[in-house]
């Protein structure tokens, strides 16, 4: 019972659309500007800079804190369980007929509250691509595609969760990925 009530939690907590509401404050319907995505990148370039700041810390919260309450009362496999639903609610939210972001920031604050250490590389990693690429997308998914490697030596356990998250993130970067094949992604910067 304690797990389902961790997983209605998870999905109603991130649903929450921070860039919709984020963009209501500014008077702006971001699904109906830019990409038309709620999440930090379209808020950047809709937005501007301390929106877009707003919406990645609410995404990232949205990941982070069922995920590390969880940690304190579920076992491991429950709680990353728990943690993917947060991704994907914040992929499929409730509030917006499931349409939502691509599970970036909400996983990356999942990821804080499961291995910090893991996230601060993943971090570091997707900052070197960008600043090479100013490709969010190519930066996204090669950081994401690290944790498989990363976490099998630092924490064997959650790899599984990883290999999720990879998939999960290049199925909501395909139309990315064409266009990077195309070579016509556009750069944030």
């Amino acid at each position: 019972m304690q797990f389902l009530l961790f997983i209605v939690f998870a999905y109603l907590l991130g649903s929450i659309p921070s860039g919709k509401l984020v963009g209501r404050m500014y008077g702006i319907d971001i699904q109906k500007k830019g990409s038309r995505n709620i999440g930090f990148t379209n808020s950047l370039r809709t937005l501007g800079l301390k929106p877009a700041i707003f919406v990645l810390l609410g995404d990232m919260l949205k990941g982070l804190m069922p995920t590390k309450i969880s940690l304190e009362y579920l076992p491991l496999n429950q709680a990353l369980i728990v943690a993917a639903v947060a991704i994907l609610a914040h992929i499929f939210p409730v509030w917006l007929k499931f349409k939502g972001g691509k599970g970036i920031a909400t996983g990356l604050g999942a990821i804080l509250a499961i291995n910090p250490l893991i996230a601060v590389i993943a971090i570091i990693l997707f900052f070197i691509v960008f600043l090479a690429t100013r490709i969010v997308s190519i930066s996204s998914i090669i950081a994401t595609g690290s944790l498989l490697f990363v976490s099998y030596f630092v924490s064997p356990k959650t790899t599984i969760f990883y290999l999720c998250l990879f998939i999960i993130v290049v199925w909501t970067h395909r139309e990315n990925i064409s266009r990077l094949i195309r070579g016509t992604e556009k750069r944030l910067i």
